[in-house]
C-alpha cells in the first residue's frame, strides 16, 4: 500500500528513516508529535510505501519544497509562512487565509503522487490538504478546538477553531484518540473510531522487573518526572510544584525533573519554583526523546497534573517503562488512558495530589503492583503493533468504500 501521512514530523525522528542523508542536511520539520514516527516505522516494517508530508517555516523568504528519499520512505517538507497575521513579504499571514498557501502545496503533492490512502492528523491544515486532494483519506483528531480556545483566548486560536469547523464538515472517516473526544468528533463525521496514539514497547517483562527493583532500592530518594508542552493554566504545572513540596516535606531527598517548553533553567516553571522557595528541582527544558526516555527509566513516578488532555502521549511513554502515572480523574481523556482509579486524583487540589504521591511511594508492595500494571496496559493497549493493526484495517475499509 502507498500511504501518505500528513502530520507534524521532525528531523529528530525522521532521521531514522533517512540513513542515506546527513542529519545536518535535513530540514528541521515540524516538532511536537513523536508518535507519528512510531506509526511510520511500523508501516515501513510492514513493507508499505510511506510518504510523510509536513511543514516548516520558510527560511530567508525561500519558499521551496524539500524532498528526501530512502527506499520506500519519502519526506516532503513544505514551506510555511513564518508570520500568522503580519505580511510575509507579499504573502498574507497564514491564519488570515486559513493556511491556504500551505494547503494548496500539500494537496498538489498528493494529487501528483496519488497514494492509495491519505492519513492526516489534527483538524487543521493537514486535514484540509487531504480533503482538498479528493483522494481516499482518514483524519485523526487529536484535540478539541473549542477547548483549546477556552484555555488560549487569542485571535490565532479563534482562527484555528474556524478552520477546524470548516474542514471537518462532511468528512466521512475519522478516528480520535480517546472516548472523551468522540462526541466532539461525531458532530462532524458519521464514522468515528477510537484508536489511541501508540508507543513502542522497547522492553520486556524481565527488563521492567529490573527497572522496578532498581527504583525500589533507591527509596526514599524519590525521583519524580513532569513533562509539559508549555507552562500554562491548562498544564497546571504550578499545582504539581505545590504537590512536590508536600513530598519534599516528608522525604527531603526527593527530586523533581521538569521537561518541556517553559521548564528551562530561566523559564516560567523556575520562576514559580523560586517564588515557593522550592529546592530539589532540575529544569531540563526541551530535550531529545532519548534524554526523556533515559530519565523516565529511573523515575519513581510520572506526575501529569494537566486539567485537560485529549490523550497524553507522555503518559503512555511512562507506562511503557513501568512508571506509575498520577493524573487527573476529570482531565479529559486522561482517566481512560491511565485506567486505574488508584492513580487518578483531583488535580485542582495540590494537597490531594501530594497525598496520592505519598500513598503510592510509601507502600513498596502497592508501588510494585502499579508499576507492573501500567506496563501491562501499555503493552496490550498502546503498542505500535496493535495501533497500526487498527489503522490498517480502517485504511482498507475506506479504500473499499471510495
Amino acid at each position: 500500500m502507498k500511504i501518505a501521512i500528513l502530520a507534524p514530523s521532525h528531523s529528530s525522528f525522521i532521521k531514522e528513516f533517512l540513513p542515506n542523508h546527513q542529519f545536518e542536511n535535513l530540514s528541521i520539520g515540524y516538532a511536537g508529535a513523536t508518535f507519528v514516527g512510531t506509526i511510520i516505522k511500523e508501516l515501513l516494517l510492514r513493507n508499505h510505501e510511506v510518504i510523510a508530508i509536513t511543514t516548516n517555516p520558510a527560511n530567508d523568504g525561500k519558499y521551496e519544497i524539500q524532498k528526501f528519499t530512502n527506499n520506500k520512505f519519502t519526506w516532503y517538507v513544505v514551506p510555511s509562512r513564518p508570520n500568522s497575521f503580519r505580511l510575509n513579504g507579499t504573502k498574507l499571514g497564514r491564519i488570515v487565509d486559513f493556511f491556504s498557501y500551505e494547503v494548496n502545496l500539500m494537496s498538489k503533492i498528493l494529487i501528483d503522487l496519488k497514494p492509495d490512502i491519505v492519513h492526516s492528523f489534527w483538524s487543521y491544515e493537514f486535514t484540509a490538504a487531504a480533503k482538498q486532494s479528493q483522494l481516499p483519506f482518514l483524519a485523526t483528531i487529536e484535540d478539541n478546538a473549542f477547548v483549546i480556545l477556552k484555555y488560549f483566548k487569542n485571535f490565532y486560536r479563534l482562527g484555528r477553531l474556524i478552520m477546524s469547523e470548516r474542514i471537518l464538515k462532511n468528512v466521512k472517516h475519522l478516528t480520535t484518540v480517546s472516548p472523551y473526544m468522540v462526541n466532539y468528533c461525531k458532530r462532524h463525521g458519521a464514522n468515528v473510531k477510537v484508536i489511541p496514539n501508540p508507543t513502542p514497547i522497547i522492553y520486556k517483562n524481565l527488563d521492567i522487573d529490573g527497572f522496578i527493583q532498581a527504583r525500589i532500592e533507591q527509596f526514599p530518594q524519590f525521583k519524580i518526572v513532569m513533562i509539559n508542552n508549555g507552562w500554562d493554566t491548562r498544564k497546571n504545572g504550578k499545582c504539581g510544584l505545590l504537590a512536590f513540596k508536600l513530598l519534599l516535606d516528608r522525604y527531603p531527598q526527593s527530586t523533581l525533573h521538569l521537561f518541556g517548553s517553559g521548564s528551562e533553567k530561566d523559564g516560567l516553571a523556575n520562576k514559580d519554583a523560586n517564588s515557593m522557595n522550592l529546592k530539589g528541582i532540575q529544569f531540563w527544558g526541551t530535550v531529545s526523546k532519548e534524554t526523556i526516555i533515559s530519565n523516565l527509566k529511573t523515575a519513581h513516578l510520572f506526575l501529569h497534573p494537566a486539567l485537560e488532555e485529549s490523550f497524553g502521549v507522555v503518559i503512555i511513554e511512562a507506562m511503557a517503562l513501568g512508571v506509575p502515572v498520577i493524573g487527573g480523574e476529570k482531565s479529559g481523556g486522561v482517566p481512560w488512558v491511565v485506567n486505574d482509579n488508584d492513580l487518578l486524583v483531583d488535580v485542582t487540589n495540590h494537597k490531594t495530589i501530594g497525598a496520592k504521591i505519598i500513598s503510592i511511594l510509601s507502600d513498596k508492595k502497592l508501588y510494585t503492583e502499579k508499576s507492573v500494571s501500567v506496563f501491562k496496559q501499555a503493552e496490550n493497549k498502546y503498542s505500535s503493533e496493535n495501533v497500526v493493526d487498527a489503522f490498517e484495517k480502517y485504511y482498507y475499509e475506506i479504500m473499499k468504500s471510495f
